[in-house]
């Protein structure tokens, strides 16, 4: 049976006993399922996965969605993972070389480093994040975990009223124009593969009843406010979950595999001397359906 060692009472936990390379059994299955309910994050370390087995894990917790990077940006040209169910957390190259600090792949992926939540920019978002790495850089390049669960419960009742109908627009290409990517440069063809898309502001999780901030800077606008009004709106917010009572950062060791459910944290990477090699990858797995109707 597991072992779990949390951090806090209910928010992020270290997994021990465990084997993910090996066929799971019904009941070290649930009781993972179980824990990721329970804490939201949860570490397994000493886990050197090959991309089938991490792909084996991930289903456990549902079917799994296509990486954009398969689908939309690279969709018409070789990738390093062979397997389009996987996201390339890298700066490596399809060679295993260090991507040039111009390259297209390189900039997308520097939006990974803002406050957010996976494919909230699709119409049906994803539930649970698999992260598993393999070469990791000396310092630097952590991920830090926000609660939005404990942030929603911060709020006091007036606030949570008013949130509460909040519907916000999430575009895939917002996020990318706040770093240095030239959104202007877009071609029309990866928009129409990823169009905008409506989410709620606040969701209620289906398998614990706690409600959670449904926020990350993929949001583009609130829909009913200006545009000036919902920026603030989502910054206030922002700030507000991300203060360190709600924060969790975790310092990657090789092998690690983090586990997320997205319908209820938000994440951001950390910045690292690109002059050494990252290797990541991460399994995505779709949620039971969208969350505006």
């Amino acid at each position: 049976m597991i072992e779990l060692t949390p951090v806090r009472p209910d928010f992020v936990a270290e997994v021990s006993n465990i084997n993910l390379r090996a066929s799971l059994s019904s009941q070290d299955a649930d009781a993972l399922r179980d824990a990721l309910h329970r804490y939201a994050v949860l570490v397994v370390p000493e886990q050197p996965l090959n991309e089938a087995e991490q792909l084996a894990v991930a289903q456990q917790f549902g079917p799994l969605e296509i990486s954009v990077g398969a689908s939309v940006y690279n969709a018409d040209r070789p990738r390093r993972l062979n397997h389009a169910e996987l996201s390339d957390i890298s700066n490596l190259d399809e060679r295993g070389g260090i991507l040039d600090p111009g390259d297209i792949r390189r900039l997308i992926n520097l939006s990974n480093q803002l406050w957010h939540t996976d494919s909230s920019f699709k119409h049906t978002p994803a539930s649970v994040s698999l992260l598993s790495a393999q070469e990791i850089p000396p310092v630097g390049g952590a991920t830090e975990f926000a609660d939005m669960r404990a942030a929603w419960e911060a709020l006091d009742g007036a606030r949570q009223e008013r949130l509460a109908p909040l519907i916000a627009v999430h575009d895939y290409f917002h996020s990318r124009g706040l770093t240095d990517f030239d959104v202007g440069s877009i071609p029309p063809a990866w928009r129409e593969r990823q169009p905008p898309v409506r989410q709620v502001l606040v969701r209620t999780h289906a398998a614990t009843g706690r409600r959670a901030l449904y926020i990350a800077s993929h949001i583009s606008r609130i829909e009913g406010m200006s545009d000036e009004a919902g920026r603030v709106l989502v910054d206030e917010l922002m700030a507000f979950a991300t203060q360190p009572q709600f924060v969790y950062r975790h310092r990657w060791r090789t092998n690690d595999l983090v586990l997320w459910d997205n319908r209820c944290t938000m994440h951001r990477g950390a910045g690292f001397d690109e002059k050494y090699r990252r290797s990541m990858r991460r399994a995505t797995v779709q949620d039971t359906g969208p969350t505006v109707a």
